[in-house]
């Protein structure tokens, strides 16, 4: 999946952003509360809708590239209903749910479906009655012109790496172990990182090291690691054979185990393992891609980032050394008035040719220092 460009509305809480068009990597930058995670809670949430979420007074326009790398349109806008009570989506009963009022999805510029309150065509052909909280993109996964493109908003990957136990933990290690046994189907599947580097350490020993490699790189104390069950006595069955992470430091006789591990450290294993082991065509989204890391990490990462595996990027950062690293043309400079966030290259602002020049431009420009105007 590519995604080129999207619009987003939020009529519950009354703010939006203006079109924004995305490249293979796009550094968000821009000062703190600008609405940078809002444009990467917006991309969250259409991979819920696709799945058949129903969210709130939310409207949107995003046109991509499916995993048949054939251009599509998806436009929608569900019902607004204000002072809702606080509903837990999971907890959503069909009467709690929030309509769909109208919906339309294009692939290579052909009108596929066409819907509102009254009525659905699928290719020009009326439907019965649908589900009036799921999108088409979940209702019709099954259609062979609408499967690639709920499998691509699958593609799109956003992780919290920053806590060193995760609920991966929890999961059945042996039935992932059963059905993942090589690197395809491991990059393939949706399940979290760490299932994933457990899987490559025991079944594709190559990527597992060219990982170690890029760690070992960015922390030259560390001479091994080791994906292994947690040790200890009395544990429950559920837990006793899953792996969990290992580290070896040089002059250290005992192996450091996850819960010890530097958040830094195990956030940095997470990123490049997610780099190797996520799926061709996938949209990867970091935010404040600095958080827990050292200048050392930021370094190795950013050059993985810029060698781009068929992949794309959408990440935000207001670090001077992050964006100091990647070059202005990657760059969108975020702005918000009010409840309307904007969007706009570093080629707008006419900043200099050099890196260095640019960044020392962009922290003086006013739209930057003082992103959010009332």
């Amino acid at each position: 999946m590519k995604i080129k460009e999207l619009t987003y509305y939020d009529h519950e809480l009354e703010w939006r952003f203006n079109p924004i068009h995305f490249s293979d990597l796009t550094l968000l930058v821009g000062v703190s509360g600008v609405g940078k995670t809002q444009i990467l809670r917006s991309i969250i949430a259409l991979r819920k809708i696709a799945k058949g979420g129903s969210l709130n007074g939310v409207e949107w326009d995003v046109s991509f590239l499916n995993t048949n790398n054939l251009s599509c349109r998806w436009k929608g806008k569900f019902e607004t209903q204000k002072e809702t009570q606080f509903i837990i989506e999971d907890e959503q009963t069909e009467k709690s749910k929030f309509r769909i009022s109208e919906e339309y999805l294009w692939t290579d510029e052909t009108l596929i479906v066409e819907r509102n309150y009254n009525e659905t065509k699928f290719k020009n052909n009326p439907v019965p009655k649908l589900s009036p909280s799921q999108s088409v993109v979940q209702i019709f996964s099954e259609e062979e012109d609408i499967a690639p493109i709920q499998d691509a908003f699958n593609h799109i990957v956003y992780t919290d790496h920053d806590q060193r136990i995760t609920n991966s933990i929890f999961l059945n290690y042996t039935a992932f172990r059963r059905k993942y046994d090589c690197l395809e189907k491991i990059q393939q599947s949706n399940i979290p990182v760490q299932i994933k580097l457990a899987l490559v350490y025991h079944y594709v020993p190559d990527t597992f090291q060219k990982i170690k490699n890029n760690f070992i790189e960015i922390f030259p104390q560390v001479e091994d690691i080791q994906i292994k069950p947690i040790e200890g006595e009395d544990l429950p069955s559920f837990l006793a054979d899953n792996p969990i992470v290992y580290i070896k430091e040089i002059g250290v006789n005992d192996w450091i185990a996850q819960n010890r591990i530097s958040s830094g450290m195990f956030r940095t294993l997470m990123h490049i393992s997610e780099l190797y082991l996520c799926a061709d065509g996938s949209v990867i989204l970091i935010d404040e891609f600095e958080n827990s890391l050292g200048v050392n990490c930021i370094d190795v990462l950013t050059e993985l980032l810029l060698e781009n595996r068929n992949l794309q990027f959408i990440i935000t950062s207001h670090h001077p050394y992050i964006i100091n690293k990647i070059s202005m043309e990657h760059w969108k400079i975020v702005t918000r008035q009010g409840g309307v966030v904007t969007a706009r290259d570093a080629k707008d602002f006419n900043l200099g040719k050099s890196r260095h020049q640019a960044f020392m431009q962009l922290i003086n420009l006013e739209e930057y220092a003082e992103g959010i105007k009332v």
